[in-house]
């Protein structure tokens, strides 16, 4: 060897590892493009370098080059093929392929180097159970079972293979030395006996269940396990003796009754004549005093399905509130419930029960925050809207949060002038939440319009409020007095009869529970500074006599001088 070939080789390995060190700072620092320039570089000095193809091939995969990055992967893991990460990260790309042939060698090598890792002995027990490699998924299934020692879910799963390949005494002996590990565990006896049973050897699960019953009588996976067994053995009478017993009897735990009821609901489904009977022991067990909530909510579940009507299953909700005060799925029907009926005293209560127990659940802020400015509780409306609004996270709903901005803005504006900058401050706030908010942009654009500031802005919110909903009144009303504001009467005229129809006889007018008089009293204004006197007079004394209280201080005044009056002056 020349003297000079081991200095060339250390040269070439020192700018090797300059150079792959400076494609890692690239790949961290999310420049992938300089990164794979310098990954190549490396490669260009030491072609069989491992580590420069994996890391290479993981940038071709997210630039989706699948191809060029499987095979720049693969020669990885021939490279170096004891290194964990290259096959792990090579058989999670063969198994979202769906590739099973080509995944099983390299995740077997895997499992050959970490022989510790029972999880890949799973997926491989797996792939092999569905490819019908049945005695390879026991072997693996078995390695899993010196590592983690035995377990039910296990001795099952090794059960049901052993049945597939018609070893039925393996199969057997596998339950049974379930039982030996366990001995004093009654419930492996349960499952032997319901293999048994499944098996069609009643007459050896009937011996496991009695072995069981001698040492463990109240057990309730044996309960369960027997009523199954004379319901297929067609002892109806043994059947139902049992599930009455355990149902009735007051040592029964919660679980398993509603198990039972669950049951006995399927069974009354497909035989109509267990209906009444059923009914009977449903109200029977209801009436004993309840350690939890799961059966009123079985038997809400039951009374939807029926289609019993929202008062029953509401009365049934309420049930559950009284033992679970804090139960969401009850909160939340019942909250639906009220508001369809505008129960307002009841949505109150409700909600401030919601607050308390879920402050995170914006609906409980929202519909408690709108019962109480229906209530004309301005200033509590307004915090319950703002304590709301500070627990939103990423996970609110847009629309909601979008929602509650806009109506603490109206409650904002209706507090007085000093309130109006952050009325405005929500209404942004709101379309920030949702763009489209209609009902936003027409009190925003109407309060702009009220202080005449920001017309065109007005005038742009609220013709999108029409172009959404073109035969809504009050939009309607509010697009054409801000084109009133911008002294535009021949337009805003256009939009008001749409709305006050000047030909509709008065007694129509006044009898329109859509028509408030503050509405009306915008037409008659409209139709003064058009210089229709006669025409204004007669729309001021129509709102006069809706009587609603909405109409200005000054419409006296109007009547009276027959002209229209600003408020403002």
């Amino acid at each position: 060897m020349l003297w000079w070939m081991p200095a060339l080789a250390g040269l070439a390995q020192t700018n090797f590892d300059y150079f792959y060190m400076e494609a890692e700072k690239c790949r961290l620092a999310g420049d992938y493009s300089s990164a794979a320039e310098l990954y190549s570089h490396c490669l260009d000095i030491n072609p069989q370098a491992p580590e420069a193809l994996y890391n290479l091939s993981l940038i071709q995969f997210y630039l989706r080059q699948d191809s060029l990055g499987t095979s720049m992967l693969r020669r990885a893991t021939e490279l170096d093929p004891g290194n964990p990460w290259y096959l792990e990260s090579l058989a999670s790309i063969y198994m979202n392929r769906r590739d099973i042939g080509q995944a099983v060698p390299v995740l077997e090598k895997m499992a050959a180097i970490q022989t510790r890792r029972s999880d890949i002995l799973s997926q491989l027990a797996q792939i092999y159970k569905s490819e019908g490699e049945t005695q390879k998924a026991i072997d693996a299934l078995q390695r899993i079972e010196l590592l983690e020692g035995k377990s039910a879910q296990l001795s099952v799963e090794k059960f049901a293979l052993y049945m597939d390949l018609e070893e039925r005494e393996k199969a057997f002996q596998e339950l049974q030395s379930l039982c030996d590990e366990f001995p004093h565990d009654m419930n492996y006896r349960v499952i032997m006996g319901r293999q048994y049973q499944q098996a069609g050897d009643m007459e050896r699960a009937w011996d496991a269940y009695q072995a069981v019953k001698q040492k463990e009588p109240d057990n309730p996976n044996l309960q369960l396990a027997l009523m199954d067994y004379y319901e297929e053995a067609g002892d109806t009478a043994s059947y139902a003796r049992m599930r009455d017993s355990l149902l009735f009897s007051p040592s029964t735990p919660s679980d398993l009754r509603v198990a039972l009821m669950k049951i006995y609901i399927d069974r009354s489904r497909r035989d109509t004549s267990l209906v009444k009977p059923m009914r009977e022991a449903f109200d029977a067990v209801l009436a004993m005093p309840q350690e939890d909530a799961q059966l009123l909510s079985l038997k809400a579940a039951y009374q939807m399905y029926m289609k019993e009507g929202d008062d029953a299953v509401a009365q049934t909700m309420q049930q559950i509130l009284e033992v679970d005060a804090a139960n969401q799925v009850a909160m939340s029907h019942l909250l639906q419930y009220y508001a369809a009926k505008n129960d307002i005293p009841a949505i109150e209560d409700l909600c401030r029960r919601g607050v308390n127990a879920f402050p995170e659940e914006l609906a409980f802020h929202y519909y408690l925050g709108v019962s109480l400015y229906q209530q004309e509780k301005l200033q509590e409306a307004a915090e319950v809207f703002r304590q709301g609004l500070r627990t939103r996270d990423e996970s609110a709903s847009p629309d909601l949060v979008s929602d509650m901005f806009a109506i603490l803005g109206d409650l904002y504006h209706q507090q007085g002038v000093e309130q109006e900058a952050q009325a405005f401050e929500a209404y942004d706030s709101a379309l920030v939440y949702k763009d489209d908010n209609i009902s936003c942009l027409n009190n925003y654009a109407y309060y702009l319009s009220l202080r005449g500031e920001r017309l065109d802005q007005a005038e742009e919110m609220s013709y999108r409020t029409i172009k959404a909903e073109p035969n809504n009144i009050t939009y309607l009303d509010t697009y054409a007095w801000i084109l009133f504001m911008k002294k535009n009467y021949t337009e805003a005229r256009i939009y008001i009869d749409k709305v006050v129809d000047p030909e509709e006889p008065e007694d129509s007018i006044l009898a329109n529970p859509r028509l408030q008089g503050n509405v009306i009293e915008h037409a008659g204004d409209i139709y003064s500074q058009l210089g229709d006197a006669e025409q204004a007079l007669r729309l001021w004394q129509l709102a006069v006599r809706k009587k609603d209280d909405t109409c200005t201080p000054v419409i006296g005044k109007k009547i009276k001088k027959k002209h229209y009056i600003n408020p403002e002056q």
